[in-house]
């Protein structure tokens, strides 16, 4: 088919992304990276002729877009804590609601030389984020997979951010081994059960990264090694912050011994509980009573 303008185009396209609840934004967005526009030039070239090239390119992504694929893969990128990531099959796409960790975090009474761990990294948006908003923090980036850990390290520079250190590690067995201890760690790690992954939305189960997000049969795997390991590599008084799933606050909540003050649940936006801030006790407040 050919089209008279972009804005042809443009409508055509939202008009077959009609399934989607943005069909409008979600057409621009997939033009603009077709034609690497940014917003500005798209919308000076609404009047201008089609080229094929275009047409072939966008078309690709229309196709893909409709078989359920994630726009976000589609582009490239997602945004998060206001800054932009790239994102590729590799790792999960950031959510809105793990911005309550980093929000979390900020609240907690941190040195601004803190030692801070994020413990699965995937793009690197959390260790990101938290660099930002703090530059004299000594934030480690860890996770399992070696091409993951590249391409947060291309997020860190592409965000400006240069206090962060990147490592190989299965959960904190690297900092264990090492006898390396932060004043906070955080994390998002893999909660879902086997059983939940089969009842996932398209989107979610046949593109996004399995591991990233099934923990084994509860889903409670991941977050129950996380936590015992996290005694081992917190300072007295230091603080663990993560993200979990639905139905699990009491199970996580179990997770947590006489070496931890009483952990607090944060709901997210929808008031379902989401992260979980624990504090290591002190020598001194082992000792005494709770």
């Amino acid at each position: 088919m050919k089209y008279k303008n972009l804005e042809q185009l443009f409508r055509q396209t939202a008009s077959r992304l009609s399934f989607s609840s943005c069909p409008f934004l979600e057409a621009r967005l997939l033009i603009q990276r077709a034609a690497a526009w940014n917003e500005s030039e798209f919308f000076r070239q609404l009047d201008s002729p089609v080229r094929s090239i275009l047409v072939r390119k966008l078309e690709t992504m229309v196709r893909r877009r409709q078989s359920s694929w994630p726009v976000a893969y589609l582009l490239g990128r997602k945004e998060f804590w206001s800054l932009e990531f790239k994102v590729n099959r590799l790792v999960l796409i950031p959510r809105p609601e793990t911005e309550l960790v980093v929000e979390k975090v900020l609240s907690l009474p941190l040195a601004d030389d803190c030692r801070l761990l994020d413990v699965g990294t995937g793009c690197g948006n959390l260790a990101v984020a938290l660099a930002r908003e703090k530059p004299r923090a000594r934030v480690v980036a860890s996770d399992i997979s070696r091409r993951v850990l590249k391409l947060a390290e291309e997020n860190a520079s592409k965000n400006r951010v240069q206090n962060i250190t990147f490592v190989h590690s299965d959960l904190l067995e690297y900092f264990i081994k090492r006898k390396q201890q932060f004043e906070v760690i955080v994390s998002n790690p893999p909660y879902v059960s086997e059983s939940d992954w089969e009842k996932l939305d398209r989107p979610v189960r046949d593109f996004e990264p399995r591991r990233a997000l099934v923990a084994g049969p509860t889903g409670l795997e991941i977050i129950a090694r996380l936590v015992s390991q996290a005694g081992r590599c917190l300072r007295p008084g230091g603080f663990l912050v993560f993200e979990f799933g639905a139905g699990q606050e009491k199970e996580i909540l179990r997770l947590f011994g006489p070496g931890w003050s009483r952990p607090e649940i944060t709901r997210d936006y929808s008031g379902q509980p989401r992260v979980v801030t624990a504090r290591k006790k002190t020598e001194a407040e082992a000792e005494g009573p709770d």
